[in-house]
């Protein structure tokens, strides 16, 4: 029972925000060394990975089923969206894979204390908020897994229809079809929501971690700032060995910007415009069917959608905004700095050296989508206007579809 209480607790590793994005990308069908070592943990990624395979296989056969018969149009526009939401996701699965020693290099610099403010209440403080945000938003998709595993289980007239079984897996008999029926309905959402969430899962880890690290740096630039410069020749030699302290800070974490930034702009790009179909396109599913236990689970999926931009682009800005702390902090510095004729070059040189950083920290955060635009919080308001085109252009369509059929 100790042991037990101890595995949940906080110091326990149910505690560690990395152990919940670990159990996540195993449920996503993806190796990793932290994981290597558990109990059945090959099992589990096979069965994982399968079902996978099964459904991708059944929502083809299922758009082609809608296709042959005729169906609705928002019937058509349901199966096609599923099949582009279980090829996206697939997608950010090799993304995960491609990036994997980026996302083990980021973690660990991450979850080590090398970027340090002086301040050591501060910096556990900080890590500890770090921790506790990763490991909620994570627990908030296992929440989704078990809601949507738990709706879709429940037999009703809505999941025949919408969740309907192919018609060629169906000749394979009743009970292997009613098998069949159960995998496709039931383990849907362990199947395919924890291989489309575990990229973003990933990425938005890092970027919390990193501006984690980057907000302990402002702090020890505050903390120089608020250092007494009375005396001018101890305070300059007093104030450039802090000074070169954290620019060495800096340029380590400047070394891991390349490859967050790279990350961050290879998963946008899939999120951006899977979004851009998928939310208007789910919008009419939803209008279309109406109210049940289906369109419930749709609904939640396009909010999901929603919160996953939106997040994504939230954490960008706050990036942007403690890159500007900091450049706050050195115009502060530099303003401070008493002057002293004797050390009058390394006074020039050091000045110099800030205001270099300074203008490198306010502009090299900024990040783009592989430089088609920037991502800020403005993006969320394209991708609506986008998401809501989309939804009248179906609309008009379905009716022209509808009519003629």
């Amino acid at each position: 029972m100790q042991q037990i209480s101890y595995f949940w607790s906080d110091k326990g590793p149910a505690g560690d925000c990395f152990w919940w994005l670990d159990v996540l990308l195993l449920l996503g069908g993806i190796h990793s060394e932290s994981t290597a070592t558990w109990a059945h943990e090959r099992k589990i990624r096979i069965i994982c990975r399968c079902l996978f395979a099964y459904h991708a296989v059944a929502f083809v056969l299922q758009l082609n089923d809608a296709l042959y018969e005729e169906k609705k149009a928002a019937l058509v526009v349901w199966e096609l969206m599923k099949v582009i939401f279980i090829f996206v996701a697939y997608l950010k699965v090799v993304l995960v894979v491609q990036l994997k020693g980026s996302i083990a290099t980021l973690r660990q610099f991450i979850r080590s204390n090398h970027i340090c403010s002086g301040d050591i209440e501060y910096d556990e403080l900080e890590q500890n908020k770090f921790n506790k945000i990763v490991r909620i938003t994570i627990q908030v998709v296992f929440v989704l897994i078990i809601i949507d595993t738990l709706i879709l289980s429940v037999p009703n007239f809505s999941n025949n229809d919408l969740l309907k079984l192919p018609h060629l897996l169906a000749l394979t008999g009743m009970f292997p079809s009613y098998i069949l029926k159960i995998l496709l309905t039931s383990c849907l959402g362990i199947s395919v929501i924890p291989k489309y969430f575990a990229c973003t899962a990933c990425v938005g880890a890092v970027l919390i971690g990193m501006r984690t690290r980057l907000r302990i740096l402002a702090h020890r630039f505050e903390h120089i700032s608020q250092q007494d410069f009375t005396s001018e020749e101890k305070a300059f030699e007093c104030v450039n060995r802090d000074i070169q302290e954290a620019l060495a800070q800096h340029l380590e974490y400047w070394s891991h910007l390349k490859a967050m930034k790279i990350m961050v702009s290879k998963t946008f790009l899939k999120v951006h415009y899977f979004s851009i179909v998928a939310i208007g396109s789910l919008i009419y599913v939803c209008c279309a069917m109406g109210v049940n236990g289906v369109t419930f689970v749709i609904g939640a999926g396009t909010v999901s959608f929603l919160m996953e931009y939106y997040l994504l682009c939230h954490l960008v800005d706050l990036l942007q905004d403690e890159a500007d702390s900091i450049g706050y902090h050195i115009f502060r510095i530099c303003a401070q700095i008493p002057y002293n004729s004797e050390l009058r070059s390394e006074y020039v040189q050091l000045r110099t050296t800030l205001m270099i950083v300074w203008i490198n920290t306010r502009n090299g955060i900024s990040l783009n989508c592989l430089g088609l635009f920037e991502i800020t919080t403005f993006t969320f308001v394209t991708l609506i206007d986008a998401a809501y085109s989309v939804l009248m252009f179906l609309i008009k369509m379905g009716k022209i579809v509808d009519t003629d059929g």
